[in-house]
């Protein structure tokens, strides 16, 4: 995707290792969603990071600073269509360990990307932890 990003926050080894500089340089996918909020239920468009073991959320777009989210992928179950639930157009899901997520593209091509993007993401980690276990 381009160059490597420089992240600066605390929360940056829960999922991701990064070098000493802070860089995480494996970015599969980024860009804006609205995600629905955890108490309050309103949307608010994030700038999203998909990274091999990640997904982050930051206010603004390209400034890697203090995520508003941190999703381990290894803490994600599922990741599905979910207009008929919020009600929105190109409304997604991803089913976590402790939460869902709820998520909107600007289309169904952009929706469909990110589903496509996040599951096999989710998939290759699980296929690594498995493969890791058994050697």
């Amino acid at each position: 995707m381009g160059a490597p990003l420089l992240i600066n926050f605390k929360f940056a080894n829960v999922c991701h290792k990064m070098n000493p500089a802070g860089v995480i340089d494996d970015v599969i996918k980024e860009g804006n969603l609205n995600k629905q909020s955890k108490f309050w239920k309103t949307w608010r468009q994030r700038w999203f990071v998909l990274t091999p073991t990640c997904i982050y959320s930051f206010k603004a777009e390209k400034t890697y600073k203090d995520p508003t989210e941190v999703i381990p992928l290894k803490d994600c179950s599922t990741i599905k269509s979910a207009e008929d639930e919020v009600h929105k157009e190109f409304a997604f899901r991803i089913d976590c360990k402790d939460r869902t997520f709820y998520l909107t593209a600007s289309s169904a091509t952009e929706k469909e990307s990110w589903i496509g993007a996040i599951g096999k993401a989710m998939v290759k980690l699980s296929a690594r932890r498995n493969s890791e276990e058994e050697s």
